[in-house]
């Protein structure tokens, strides 16, 4: 009799591993926020650095929760790498994206084909720019404000998350292709 084992049951590494590689992803998503964004005043350019970095991160590590613990560690790290928000703000804005690379909507999608990487990556900057978008119209902080500049930087948030989910799951794929190939040529 076959049986089917749960993904827990085949986890080959352990939790520490697991955290270990989210509190890298962590930082490699908080250096490309700081570091990739190059002023260039077109709204959501600099998305697709850290997207990049959480969606590759996502496909590398697929224990449940760690995309979450990588957007908040992004969010700590975002501190002495000077991202220039609050810890709160950058939990906020930084844990949901991470978070909704492990919700159940998006586990759907299949991250590992890059369609799938791509239409989480929009989703992830979308989720961003509602953050946001609520956060600028509550606090009543309007700079800027016309519709046709929403209508804009929405436009560049599904562009821009779109570039970072398949930049993620490319970095993902070469990694994937090189290690097969390592692991060959030590075979043979």
């Amino acid at each position: 009799m076959q049986t089917v084992a749960t993904p827990e049951a085949v986890r080959r590494r352990p939790l520490l591993a697991d955290v270990s590689i989210a509190l890298i992803v962590g930082l490699l998503a908080a250096l490309a926020k700081r570091h990739l964004d190059f002023h260039l005043g077109v709204p959501g350019h600099a998305g697709v650095g850290w997207i990049a970095a959480l969606v590759a991160g996502r496909l590398v590590n697929d224990r449940p929760g760690m995309a979450a613990l990588a957007g908040a560690l992004m969010a700590v790290w975002g501190i002495p790498v000077g991202l220039g928000h609050s810890l709160g703000y950058n939990l906020m804005l930084y844990g949901l994206a991470g978070s909704l690379l492990d919700s159940g909507l998006l586990l759907r999608l299949p991250l590992r084909q890059a369609w799938g990487a791509t239409a989480a990556g929009t989703g992830v900057h979308l989720a961003k720019y509602g953050f946001v978008f609520a956060n600028a119209w509550v606090s009543d902080i309007l700079k800027r404000v016309e519709v046709f500049g929403f209508l804009a930087g929405l436009a560049n948030h599904v562009i821009f998350g779109a570039a970072g989910g398949l930049l993620g799951w490319l970095v993902w794929r070469l990694g994937w292709v090189r290690l097969v190939a390592h692991i060959a040529r030590r075979k043979a």
